[in-house]
């Protein structure tokens, strides 16, 4: 027979293997398993929760701000045509969503637009003096800031890619071509989709006849004639060699306004994965701008001006030049890089701890937005 010393061992080894997986539980996973089951006024308690209760941090503001522009009455700089506009004109669709969106930044267009075609919700104003919802007219929150939270992201975090995105493109110069390749489809994407999708593999694009004569119509007059040609070989090279120097343009300005929103963890779009790769003896773009963030004091007009400011401009024709937006980004970096050694030895150093504070920002958002949830719903149980 067992002693009863070896017994009392025993049970205490069995509690502790019970316990594991309590004390080893993720509030945040539970809180993505939870958010489904919220009712709808558990689910407004939950968001409501999570605004008021954000952390004290100058991106918050910023963010905030940034995410209520989004919301503005939008005004398209050049028209798509109309018979080629899509319902959804969500960009990149099949690509993996990191990140749940409701919007998206049209470049040339100039506007933002939701990912499922219906119109952006009427701004403040527009709403002001209609008497309010009764209380049980209550309807389900919108569920994505909370998703956006636990990811580590902001609230709104799409809202403020897409009007970061429209404060950085502001060269007008291709927005014409940009709208062109934006009412060309293929399949679901757009023509500009699924030239980037393919760029430097061995995958071609189809293109249409008809595409081409379009291209040439619109911008193969006057004294653009001869340069695109006349054949439509010589119009599939110009419209390529176009598509790359706005590739360079518009990619360059969508790393840069991801880079200012995602958590540090958390990959940039596939696509633009070129600019967090890493750079012996350097720095990607994606941790330049983490750092110039930082020595700016997250001041985001800064870190815009910085890309806008003296910018080079597109060619024009675009098929007939080159662009580089790092020819201007490279040195204003350089000259950051003395604040930042001095506050931190090193610029090793001063990215370390401007990483570690993303990260602790992140991990913030995210365990705020599981007691969002967890709140909403013991709130929703005593009831």
């Amino acid at each position: 027979m067992k002693s009863t010393q070896a017994i009392c061992a025993r049970v205490i080894a069995l509690l502790a293997v019970a316990t594991i997986p309590l004390l080893a539980q993720d509030p945040v996973a539970d809180a993505r398993a939870l958010l489904p089951k919220l009712s709808p006024a558990q689910q407004q308690a939950a968001l409501a929760h999570l605004r008021s209760h954000l952390p004290e941090h100058p991106l918050l503001g910023t963010w905030t701000a940034l995410a209520a522009a989004a919301d503005q009455p939008q005004h398209e700089r050049q028209k798509v045509q109309a018979h080629k506009r899509p319902k959804k004109a969500a960009e990149f669709p099949n690509e993996p969503d990191l990140l749940p969106r409701r919007v998206d930044y049209l470049f040339g267009v100039g506007t933002i637009v939701r990912r499922d075609g219906k119109p952006l919700p009427a701004s403040p104003a527009a709403t002001a003096g209609k008497p309010p919802k009764k209380p049980g007219d209550a309807k389900g929150a919108d569920l994505v800031p909370l998703h956006q939270a636990l990811l580590g992201s902001c609230p709104d975090a799409d809202k403020v890619v897409a009007a970061l995105l429209q404060q950085l493109d502001l060269d007008h110069g291709g927005d014409a071509f940009a709208a062109f390749l934006q009412s060309w489809r293929n399949g679901d994407e757009s023509f500009y989709e699924a030239l980037d999708r393919t760029a430097g593999s061995k995958d071609s694009v189809f293109f249409y006849d008809v595409m081409l004569g379009d291209f040439r119509t619109h911008f193969g007059k006057g004294k653009d004639a001869g340069a695109v040609g006349t054949s439509l070989q010589a119009a599939h090279d110009a419209l390529h060699e176009a598509f790359l120097v706005y590739r360079n343009y518009r990619a360059f300005r969508e790393a840069i306004a991801w880079s200012l929103v995602l958590p540090p963890d958390v990959p940039l779009p596939p696509r633009l994965a070129r600019y967090e790769a890493k750079v012996e003896g350097s720095y990607s773009l994606r941790q330049q701008v983490v750092m110039v963030t930082a020595a700016l004091d997250h001041d985001l007009g800064k870190v815009v001006a910085m890309v806008n400011d003296g910018a080079v401009a597109l060619p024009q024709p675009l098929w007939t030049g080159k662009h580089d937006p790092y020819a201007t980004w490279v040195p204003r970096f350089a000259a950051q890089q003395e604040a930042m050694i001095a506050r931190s030895g090193s610029t090793d150093a001063f990215l370390q701890q401007a990483e570690g504070e993303r990260r602790l920002l992140a991990r913030q958002l995210a365990e705020l937005g599981a007691a969002a949830v967890h709140v909403a719903m013991d709130a929703g149980k005593a009831h």
